[in-house]
């Protein structure tokens, strides 16, 4: 979300300048006298969360009435204006995957409430694939398709560039991203371990954050002897991960969903071979290029596996070039237009 609110921020400011007004209480690199910060970003006598988010919203509802033309919110939130709404979508994966979310959690309930109050009350609605779109018409039938306009992200620049790479002892496959419930993690070190791939290939993980192996995640590395050929790197730049992507034999994303799947086009512009889902918005914004599989279906996931350690060296590279060639339309460049021309249709 940090990245696309402030590439769609920067496309505001290029498009309308001096009319674009920002209130957060982030330091925000804009022109100045074109952000506000909120109250409680400097006040001492907000005693509690919940009083100031509540203040900070009556004061940007008011800011907005008196101001604006439009609000735009790159998530969600409680603002209520009298003018034109419009929020970015990411995903639908709590109404999608409910078993992932405890029942009893109040704050996974209140979002999901605040969530559909935006929906109802917006005049614009930008899910960033088809996939989402369809997802939200899905759950929230009461939409007309006319509020809802999609916007997919866009991939760094520097992920198109080219690479000169290491020579590496023993391949390795790569995988990017968290490891809990829905990216499935816990079935593809099982596909992996059963494929016997790991005498030939090591395991490299990029995590965003530190974290720990869990019991079942070290039952499986046991159990399939994997603890010599994993590697861990953690909250690395983008520059370290395109190298990681350029590097590696092949990038596996065995997600069960995504909004849209940004380490797939990441990939795919880095001149990696793709293996992925099949569901969701993956072969949305992966083309013909990548290898898909069931998320599922353990079994299916050791194929693709062995597969792409078999594949000939010109299948290989003929399928890595139609990837590059795919992932140049998504550049930020593409989205900031679409996003802008999304947004004129409220003024």
């Amino acid at each position: 979300m940090n990245r696309y609110f402030l590439k769609f921020l920067e496309a505001l400011f290029q498009n309308y300048k001096d009319r674009v007004l920002v209130y957060s209480q982030r330091t925000l690199d804009v022109p100045r006298g074109s952000q506000l910060w909120t109250l409680s970003s400097h006040s001492e006598f907000l005693r509690t969360k919940q009083r100031s988010d509540k203040l900070d919203v009556f004061i940007a509802e008011q800011i907005a009435n008196i101001s604006a033309s439009v609000f735009y919110s790159p998530y969600f939130g409680e603002m209520r204006t009298k003018i034109p709404q419009a929020y970015t979508l990411p995903d639908m994966i709590y109404e999608k995957f409910p078993q992932y979310f405890p029942p009893a959690d109040v704050n996974v309930q209140k979002f999901i409430a605040q969530k559909r109050a935006c929906f109802e009350r917006a005049e614009l609605i930008l899910p960033i694939s088809k996939s989402a779109a369809h997802d939200l018409q899905e759950h929230y039938s009461n939409l007309s398709a006319d509020r809802i306009k999609v916007v997919y992200l866009g991939v760094h620049d520097l992920f198109f560039e080219p690479q000169i790479t290491d020579s590496f002892a023993k391949p390795y496959f790569l995988f990017v991203g968290n490891r809990q419930n829905y990216k499935n993690f816990l079935r593809f070190i099982d596909a992996f371990g059963k494929s016997g791939l790991q005498k030939h290939f090591d395991l490299q993980i990029i995590s965003p954050t530190l974290s720990e192996f869990t019991a079942d995640e070290k039952e499986i590395m046991d159990r399939h002897k994997l603890a010599e050929c994993i590697r861990v790197a953690y909250a690395i730049s983008d520059e370290a991960l395109r190298k990681f992507y350029a590097e590696a034999y092949a990038f596996i994303y065995p997600t069960e969903y995504e909004g849209f799947g940004l380490p797939v086009v990441e990939a795919l512009a880095s001149g990696t071979l793709v293996l992925t889902s099949n569901t969701s918005s993956l072969s949305e914004v992966g083309g013909i290029a990548p290898l898909y599989f069931d998320p599922y279906a353990i079994d299916d996931m050791v194929n693709v596996l062995q597969i792409a350690s078999q594949m000939p060296v010109s299948v290989r590279n003929e399928r890595i070039q139609a990837g590059k060639k795919w992932a140049t339309q998504f550049t930020w460049e593409n989205s900031q237009r679409t996003f802008i021309t999304a947004m004129q249709t409220l003024l």
